[in-house]
């Protein structure tokens, strides 16, 4: 697939293989995060195993508790995805010079900066969608943990309901928009890590083993990319988490949580259920991108044949 396919498609080309990426994505490690975010949320208590988790959770509640919370990140990945692949390529586009097709002067030439503002701003503005989704799903995955019952309080059952029960309880800021702070702390460094990894992997694999190897370039540039954002964010994501998880005001900010979380329970709770991430990472990103690389090209054919046509109804010539 030619290599500006994607950096050209339309904003609702990106929602669409954004959307339908997410949800092969999704389906396929949602569980895994579930026990990831059961593991961090274990707030004044000791740490527990992956492996004791997932018994937990199957004992407790069935193998259906590891898909709670699927219903709001699967309704907004269109838009996160549309969001932070069009901020990624216009910013890049910018950066270069090229906004517009003006051919201007370039504001940076280091292609490695590009890549890393492109991202940090896909992150930032990505985030404001990503949050409260985030926040909804959070709480959704914790409500047994937190209730200690083993049922789900009838409140929580199900995304809409969760959404509402809180903009009820908390009002909409509060209530959908805790732990925002904090996702755009953990996006803009992860979002500029991941673009960059991304490229730079599927770039030398291309160069290295040619068009013949495309879709093994994509796996290996797209896994990696999760793996190393995780690598170099996590302590990030264990404390929006923790932020997501309770109701406002138990953490008087980012630095508050991050502090009495240190205090409590050691510098270990930092990478408690990375083990969990890092599984979740490679085949999430990986099947992420090969999806929607395989999307952007059919979407891509699609807009050709449209445009044949329209130039065969005004001209009479493909």
């Amino acid at each position: 697939m030619p290599g500006d396919v994607k950096e050209n498609a339309p904003a609702w080309a990106h929602a669409v293989a954004g959307q339908i990426a997410g949800m092969v994505g999704l389906m396929v490690v949602h569980p895994i995060d579930t026990v990831k975010i059961r593991m961090q949320a274990r707030v004044n208590a000791p740490p527990v195993s992956a492996v004791s988790t997932v018994s937990s959770i199957m004992q407790r509640e069935g193998p259906m508790a590891f898909y709670r919370g699927i219903g709001a990140p699967m309704v907004a990945y269109g838009l996160i995805n549309a969001v932070a692949f069009t901020t990624h390529t216009e910013v890049v586009r910018l950066l270069r010079g090229e906004l517009g097709g003006s051919g201007g002067s370039p504001l940076l030439k280091d292609p490695y900066l590009i890549g890393l503002a492109g991202g940090a701003a896909a992150g930032f503005t990505s985030s404001f969608v990503r949050g409260p989704a985030e926040r909804v799903k959070t709480v959704q995955q914790v409500a047994e943990s937190s209730c200690g019952t083993g049922k789900v309080p009838e409140k929580y059952r199900g995304t809409i309901r969760t959404a509402a029960t809180l903009a009820k309880e908390h009002g909409l800021l509060k209530g959908w928009f805790t732990g925002t702070g904090a996702t755009v702390a953990r996006e803009i460094p992860q979002c500029a890590v991941y673009f960059l990894t991304y490229d730079s992997i599927r770039h030398a694999c291309e160069k290295a083993a040619g068009p013949g190897y495309e879709t093994a370039g994509i796996v290996l540039a797209g896994g990696s990319a999760g793996v190393v954002q995780w690598m170099a964010t996590y302590p990030l994501d264990v404390i929006k988490s923790r932020m997501q998880a309770f109701p406002p005001g138990t953490y008087n900010g980012f630095l508050d949580c991050a502090m009495k979380s240190l205090r409590a329970e050691g510098p270990g709770v930092f990478v408690r259920g990375l083990e969990m991430a890092l599984l979740r990472a490679f085949p999430l990103h990986a099947s992420i991108f090969l999806t929607c690389e395989t999307i952007h090209g059919m979407l891509a054919k699609y807009r050709e044949e449209q445009e044949a046509e329209r130039r065969w109804e005004q001209t009479g010539k493909l």
